[in-house]
């Protein structure tokens, strides 16, 4: 009789909830208190992976999540993904020159890349949007960029055609306090003026060089 309650209690005893594989064997698990019940936490280096027990009608669930002090972490922000071009005519780079309350400078005609593109394809169509000119680029970008909040790509224009205007969400959004003007500045002009991202100077600097000396 002893040995047959023994063996029913082991047989109605709940399993004990588990980590994902790849965190077991990682893991050095502590047991918490939390409002809702147990909490085991689970440390891996700078994560911390929490299985919070509740009990709903005899059935057990677990809630998995990231936790920092003691609280759900927020996604973090996606990193915007841009395409930008080089222009060059006559030893002369084409930019957006950019005027708003506290801010002038100069930037490479370009924009965001649509889940949807490549960054060449959104090089190609932002282009045309922001310029009216249709552009065949040279093969590969010339550079990709990092910055904290973003990835540039830039590209080079083999080729352009058509007539230079503003369009776009740029001509959309002019206004005397919101100042968009597509210029062309030769090197010498371009060490003068603040070019976004700084990085972008020697990379076209280079390559105004390259556009007089063939010119020669």
């Amino acid at each position: 009789m002893v040995q047959f309650d023994r063996d029913r209690r082991q047989e109605n005893r709940r399993p004990t909830p588990r980590l994902a594989p790849q965190a077991q064997g990682r893991a050095r698990r502590v047991r918490r208190e939390g409002p809702s019940g147990p909490i085991r936490v689970a440390n891996m280096g700078d994560r911390r992976l929490a299985v919070a027990r509740f009990v709903f009608g005899g059935r057990q669930l677990e809630e998995l999540g990231q936790l920092s002090t003691g609280s759900l972490q927020e996604p973090a922000e996606p990193r915007k993904l841009r395409a930008s071009i080089v222009i060059i005519e006559d030893g002369k780079l084409l930019l957006m020159h950019r005027v708003k309350p506290g801010k002038d400078y100069y930037a490479l005609p370009g924009g965001n890349i649509k889940k949807s593109e490549t960054a060449a394809i959104a090089c190609v169509r932002e282009t045309r949007e922001e310029t009216g000119l249709n552009v065949w680029l040279e093969e590969g970008p010339l550079c990709v960029l990092e910055s904290e909040k973003r990835t540039e790509h830039v590209f080079v224009a083999r080729e352009h055609r058509g007539m230079l205007r503003l369009g776009g969400p740029e001509l959309a959004k002019l206004a005397p306090d919101n100042h968009y003007e597509l210029v062309w500045l030769d090197a010498a002009a371009l060490t003068r003026v603040k070019l976004r991202p700084k990085a972008l100077l020697p990379h076209c600097l280079a390559l105004l060089d390259a556009a007089e000396r063939s010119r020669a």
